[in-house]
């Protein structure tokens, strides 16, 4: 007769107990099922039992193999031998609430980057400041690791500091749980960069663009509502007939089309807006009613904020792929931002304007408006930002084609002054 919380099975001995509620069975690798081991076995299992009561029980070291240890283990036994690979699993898991399915996507692509360069087998614990300064060195000058493209030596300052922030928080979220005791990351100081100001394009090239005979009606009208709205380019695929008003001459932004191709409502509250035509704006939108205004409708699903809440739209796209666009463009019933931004690129080569990123049309209304003297706070509003800073420090470049107008607004707005308190005049001496 076997001991209490003793299996027999073929030739292995497995023991089984309660822990935290619940049921834990382990195999006892090596032990054959010999009597004396049946009876060896009974006798562990009583010291669990007991270690169990008392408090003093430390699953991993009794058991350092199993998943259920690593589950139901305390915090300081699971420390000693938590992998690189196991500490960034459980800091994913712990955070996918709390992103959308596409960061979370490009989180845990950073995630395997940097798991690979530290080494996923390496201990969590003994991830020190020098393997720090080597991550960030590797991640610099290294090669990179992509699987979906081609592949290339070094990464942007830019990129470096965000997966360096990542592995940051990561190291914050073990600390703060109790894994570790320090943070190797949190004092390496970022890579240096230079600040990449906006590119806009110039009165005249946004001339050229919509006025060369190569570019088609269509493609006229959806630059000029990109240029005179600042719509992000994921609201621009998602845009419908039912969010527009021309009547009123306005936009009700309230989904955007997300680069992995499903719907969701803007990331912030300020993100739902509703935008204020300008005349070349609702000129282009009416034209462009004439080629899509009648096309049937389609029922999308919108991802809400608040995690699994959805809803249902019904749209009719304002800009349609054509018939015979490239395969490349994923056409479809509307655009994907991948698909809008070949035919950016391809507007800009068949024009010869110098090609930008194709969210440079954001950065021309930004810049655009800020030079005609628009209130900071009014385009701040239109663009879906908060307030007033996003504008004024990152779209804020002064188009130096404009030098001569904004020279000739001052000497207008002060001509007045100049008149009645000259500069360099002193008082009368008696």
């Amino acid at each position: 007769m076997t001991p209490e919380g003793i299996e027999v099975r073929g030739t292995s001995i497995r023991i089984w107990f309660l822990y935290k509620g619940k049921r834990c069975k382990e195999t006892l690798k090596g032990w054959y099922s010999t009597p004396a081991n049946i009876r060896k076995a009974g006798r562990l299992r009583a010291v669990i039992v007991s270690e169990i009561s008392d408090g003093t029980f430390d699953y991993l070291a009794r058991f350092p193999n199993s998943k259920k240890a690593r589950e139901l283990g305390n915090v300081a036994s699971v420390s000693k031998s938590m992998t690189v690979e196991e500490l960034f699993e459980k800091w994913l898991n712990a955070k996918a609430a709390d992103y959308s399915i596409t960061t979370l996507r490009n989180k845990r692509s950073v995630a395997k980057t940097c798991i690979q360069i530290l080494e996923p087998e390496k201990l969590a614990i003994n991830v020190n400041y020098e393997d720090g300064l080597l991550l960030r060195s590797q991640l610099i000058s290294g090669q990179t690791l992509y699987s979906h493209r081609s592949n290339k030596r070094g990464r942007s300052a830019g990129t470096v500091n965000s997966y360096m922030s990542l592995c940051a928080e990561v190291w914050r979220f073990a600390c703060l749980s109790g894994y570790i005791n320090s943070n190797p990351f949190e004092t390496i100081k970022p890579v240096r960069s230079d600040d990449t100001e906006p590119d806009p394009l110039e009165y005249d090239e946004f001339l050229s663009l919509i006025n060369h005979p190569s570019i088609t009606e269509q493609e006229r009208n959806l630059w000029t509502v990109a240029v005179y709205t600042g719509l992000r380019h994921g609201e621009l695929c998602a845009l419908s007939w039912e969010d527009i008003d021309l009547s009123e001459g306005v936009i009700r932004v309230s989904r955007n089309l997300s680069v992995a191709g499903y719907f969701k409502v803007p990331k912030t509250k300020a993100g739902e807006r509703t935008i204020n035509l300008l005349g070349p704006a609702i000129d282009a939108l009416t034209r462009q009613k004439a080629l899509t205004y009648v096309m049937p409708e389609e029922s999308v699903t919108v991802l809400l904020r608040e995690p699994g809440k959805k809803r249902q739209d019904y749209c009719r796209w304002v800009f349609k792929p054509t018939r015979n666009a490239a395969p490349k463009i994923n056409a479809g019933s509307h655009y994907s931002k991948n698909g809008l931004a070949i035919v950016w690129d391809s507007c800009m080569r068949r024009t010869g304007i110098r090609r930008r990123t194709p969210y440079q049309t954001r950065h021309t209304y930004a810049c655009w408006m800020l030079t005609e003297d628009a209130n900071p706070s009014w385009i701040a509003r239109q663009m879906g930002h908060k307030d007033a800073r996003m504008v004024m420090t990152t779209y804020g470049k002064f188009m130096p084609s404009q030098s001569g107008v904004q020279v000739e607004k001052l000497n207008k707005r002060f001509a007045s002054v100049s008149h009645t308190c000259p500069i360099g005049k002193s008082k009368d001496r008696k």
